[in-house]
């Protein structure tokens, strides 16, 4: 009996123990189970962002503090030139539909010849004199007929000349050069590889002398191998300050470039030179953009603008160049680091009519994140551009 009352004992001492070890675990997972649950008044925290997520923000605020351009906002009347380089082959002649007509016309000739020479057998035998007569009225009619005949026309195709990476070359445009659209040109070729950089300086002669006057305000077309426009570059207007032209370009592709000189003005003639080079900078951001309609615009003149970004070092000198590849707007540029603090802008930000932005030698202050805003001097344009640091 006693025996069977200890072995009761423990039974319940077992049971006692899993009920408290029960209650222990739901007490733990209680507030766990309530901190799953959301409050009433949710909305009123803000969960805090890590500096990595407020540098967008600080840079948006600081872009709203960018001087805008005081340049001129009135439309610039433009003159548009295309290049004569045709982009689509060209289809060739068939020489087959011309043919028979040649030779059936050149046949029914001959027999009227033939037919005319032998009804007119008797008076020629009979005229001997009457038909040198015809002959010196015949031949005065060709003299009439070659002074009436127009000058020689201009060449009817492009004619290349090549250039290399050493020698300058000189030109004159002239009346009797390729003509088109009103304006002469000059075509030069040279061989480029994928990816190598060129650089294109086009001069414009100044000479005003009233007589024999050369002086040129020159434009250029830069084509890769498929004959398509890969930049379009003149020289400033005289008031700007500036007669020369520089192009900067990466080639595509391996193979024949094509460069077209003319003038800005139609009818102009004048002198100019033309240098090719390697373009020897070391570049540590080279990328294409575009201004369109869809980019954000700023608050202060409502002008597009795009922002790209790199990683800059303390004290390190940078250069920032944008050039608008078909010269649809004058670049305006300004340099911004993580918070938004504007660390340098483009000197020429009031001249208009410039169609390269630069920002020359700036110095970073820290190791950051810098930013590069690119818009337009005037809000009105947009356009394909190039961005480059060196």
């Amino acid at each position: 009996m006693l025996l069977g009352n200890h072995k009761y004992g423990r039974k319940l001492s077992r049971i006692f123990i899993c009920c408290l070890s029960s209650s222990f675990l739901v007490t733990s997972n209680l507030l766990p189970i309530n901190a799953l649950g959301r409050p009433q008044n949710y909305q009123d925290f803000l969960i805090a962002k890590s500096p990595d997520e407020r540098q967008p923000e600080a840079v948006t605020k600081g872009i709203e503090q960018i001087p805008a351009s005081q340049a001129s906002i009135s439309p610039r009347p433009k003159t548009s030139v295309e290049s004569p380089v045709k982009q689509s082959p060209r289809v060739s002649s068939q020489p087959a539909n011309s043919q028979p007509t040649s030779n059936s016309s050149s046949a029914n000739s001959g027999r009227r010849r033939q037919a005319s020479s032998n009804s007119g057998t008797r008076r020629q035998a009979s005229s001997n004199s009457g038909t040198r007569r015809q002959a010196s009225s015949n031949s005065g009619t060709r003299r009439q007929a070659s002074a009436n005949r127009p000058p020689v026309s201009q060449p009817a195709t492009p004619t290349y000349k090549e250039i290399n990476f050493v020698d300058v070359a000189l030109g004159i445009l002239s009346k009797d050069d390729f003509q088109s659209q009103g304006r002469y040109f000059h075509f030069y070729e040279f061989e480029g590889r994928e990816n190598q950089l060129v650089q294109i300086r086009l001069i414009g002669s100044n000479d005003t002398r009233r007589t024999n006057n050369l002086s040129l305000n020159p434009l250029l077309f830069l084509h890769d191998p498929d004959n398509n426009i890969i930049v379009k570059k003149g020289t400033l207007d005289k008031n700007s300050g500036g007669d020369d032209a520089f192009i900067f370009a990466r080639l595509p592709v391996t193979g024949t470039y094509k460069i077209a000189v003319t003038s800005r003005d139609a009818g102009e003639i004048g002198r100019y030179s033309l240098a090719l080079r390697n373009d020897r900078a070391s570049y540590t951001l080279d990328e294409a953009g575009q201004l369109t309609a869809k980019s954000s615009t700023l608050k202060q003149n409502g002008g597009a603008y795009n922002i790209s970004n790199f990683q800059g070092r303390k004290n390190q000198l940078v250069s920032i160049r944008v050039d608008s590849v078909d010269e649809e707007f004058s670049p305006y540029i300004a340099l911004l680091n993580s918070q938004g603090q504007t660390i340098a802008i483009d000197k020429d930000k009031d001249k208009n009519g410039v169609y390269t932005g630069l920002i020359d030698r700036a110095r970073l202050p820290e190791d950051d994140t810098y930013y590069i805003v690119v818009t337009s001097k005037n809000p009105q344009e947009r356009g394909r551009y190039r961005l480059t640091i060196f």
